[in-house]
């Protein structure tokens, strides 16, 4: 298994407030996660690194002598439990947290069997050569409007709610997340991202970048690039996995 991640501010934001982590182990397990959070620069910095973290530490307690999906699904849901809690807690112990949130995207590996949770509108996606399809759905007024026929996807890229979503870890004490368990393939690639790159760079572009580069260090340092030329308006986060 290998996995690389990066993360950028991009070319407006002050600061950065995508968090990434990844732990791939010798056990045959790997453990990846990328936020991305809200609530002021500190607040907004603070609730995504603090969800990554808690996310990683729950999820972390598979076992690989007890990795079949069922469980694995059972850790994640720990797992995004944790963070939400986390989080919500910490947004109540001051008022300088008040309203602060994290999407989260993130994973149990085994193999290639993966697990994956999704809170928010950062994506996973897998990358097969130039073939690129998106296995998480966003928890955003505009997916929304798209899913119920009230936008087409092509109006839904130049709407001016775009970048609201409806879910996020650690605003209320309890979050429903979307849960998924996939099958990657030998050539397949497994890529998590913030908005900052998805929002901005098409889905084939993507695919390009990532098949057309020789690492998978290249991959994201070319796909935070690609964001960058086209504005670079929000911070990019990138991380990439194949078993």
């Amino acid at each position: 298994m290998n996995a690389f991640g990066k993360t950028d501010k991009g070319l407006v934001r002050a600061s950065n407030q995508d968090t990434f982590r990844i732990d791939i182990r010798e056990n045959g397990l790997g453990f990846l996660v990328l936020c991305d959070g809200m609530g002021g620069a500190r607040a907004g910095n603070i609730a995504s690194v603090r969800a990554a973290e808690r996310f990683m530490e729950q999820a972390c307690t598979a076992d690989p002598e007890q990795a079949d999906t069922e469980t694995l699904s059972r850790i994640a849901q720990r797992a995004v439990t944790a963070a939400n809690s986390e989080v919500y807690e910490l947004s109540q112990s001051s008022p300088a947290y008040n309203g602060m949130g994290t999407t989260l995207v993130g994973c149990i590996c085994a193999g290639d069997r993966v697990v994956l949770a999704n809170v928010g509108d950062s994506r996973a996606y897998v990358i097969d050569g130039e073939k690129i399809a998106q296995m998480t759905a966003d928890h955003s007024l505009v997916a929304e409007m798209v899913r119920t026929g009230r936008l087409s996807s092509e109006e839904a890229k130049y709407y001016p709610g775009r970048n609201l979503i409806t879910r996020a870890v650690g605003v209320d004490s309890e979050v429903e997340a979307d849960y998924y368990e996939i099958t990657l393939h030998d050539g397949q690639t497994l890529l998590l991202c913030s908005d900052g790159l998805c929002g901005l760079v098409t889905d084939l572009e993507i695919a390009a970048a990532v098949v057309q580069s020789a690492s998978q260090e290249e991959a994201c340092d070319r796909l935070i690039q690609l964001a960058c030329s086209a504005g670079g308006s929000d911070n990019i986060t990138v991380v990439l996995y194949t078993k």
